[in-house]
């Protein structure tokens, strides 16, 4: 009898644990904009989409569960930084020929600017004035050179980029209520009224022809309106996909090709001469609502580990 009370025991112990992993094991930043979308049952096909919450208000610091050997681990990291101190001076360390010159073109039209940070060796003296390894972070090592001041950091996410599945990074909180959105291609200018509009990367990686290579597809859009859900079906399965309607700005599309520890760095076009140094989607999308009296706006660094 008691043999038998200890063997329901152990055995109910057992499913207790697999019930908790199993819980815990699939939850990628339940709190942030990336989780996996969900499946019905039966179905074992991947979704080519990250399920996103209706609206992602703030960059948070976020710690993976897990990561597929295959994945391409893009460390994520927002500043925040006056408009005044996003001058030329910040740009001589970074390389926008990188990118094709239409393409950079079509970016600079619309606000937004955008390269690749030079790596740079580590000068004996400490220019940052921190200690051990904070030193050699290229990100602090840029505003120091740039003699920038402020541009406190606002998280810092690894995200797991695994080949061919489409995530989504958001770039700034959503705007509230509607907006009109302005942008420029090469058929002229074009306005559109959306609803909560949000500026976001849809990021699709792969492993590129060099060894230890990686090229990422950038594909920038403006999502907007309300989350909905539909069914999508393929030969294998059906699933669950959730998500807003997408403005896709396709001449914006470009393909970065990186190897590991390469930075990535987006900002706001500045214009000094201007009553409002910022335009276009640089302003409207990226300017840090929180901080309007030293005009913050929000500059990104995405950097290959």
């Amino acid at each position: 009898m008691k043999s038998s009370t200890f063997e329901m025991q152990f055995l109910g112990l057992i499913a207790v644990w697999f019930i908790v992993s199993a819980g815990s094991g699939c939850s990628i930043w339940s709190s942030g904009a990336w989780s996996e979308s969900a499946f019905l049952p039966g179905s074992s096909e991947p979704s080519d989409e990250a399920d996103q919450q209706p609206i992602a208000a703030t960059h948070n610091s976020s710690t993976l569960t897990h990561q597929s050997r295959d994945s391409v681990s893009l460390a994520v990291e927002f500043r925040h930084v006056p408009s005044s101190e996003l001058g030329e001076s910040m740009w001589r360390s970074i390389d926008e020929t990188v990118f094709d010159a239409r393409v950079r073109q079509a970016w600079l039209t619309n606000g937004l600017r955008i390269g690749v940070l030079n790596q740079t060796e580590t000068a004996g003296a400490n220019p940052t004035g921190l200690d051990g390894d904070a030193q050699l972070d290229p990100v602090n090592e840029l505003f120091a050179g740039a003699k920038i001041l402020g541009g406190q950091p606002d998280g810092r996410k690894v995200i797991p980029l695994r080949p061919t599945r489409r995530h989504e990074l958001p770039l700034a909180p959503a705007l509230g209520d509607t907006e009109t959105v302005l942008f420029q291609d090469t058929g002229g200018l074009m306005g559109r009224d959306l609803d909560a509009p949000q500026l976001l990367l849809a990021l699709t990686a792969e492993k590129g022809p060099r060894h230890g290579q990686s090229k990422i597809q950038i594909r920038p859009e403006i999502q907007h309106g309300a989350v909905h859900q539909k069914f999508i079906s393929s030969d294998t399965a059906v699933r669950i996909q959730a998500g807003r309607d997408r403005w896709e700005l396709s001449e914006l599309n470009l393909t970065w090709a990186a190897q590991p520890g390469a930075t990535l760095v987006i900002a706001p076009v500045v214009q000094p001469s201007e009553s409002e140094p910022t335009f276009g989607l640089g302003r409207q999308m990226l300017r840090d609502t929180d901080h309007l009296v030293d005009d913050q706006h929000i500059v990104a660094f995405l950097q290959i580990e």
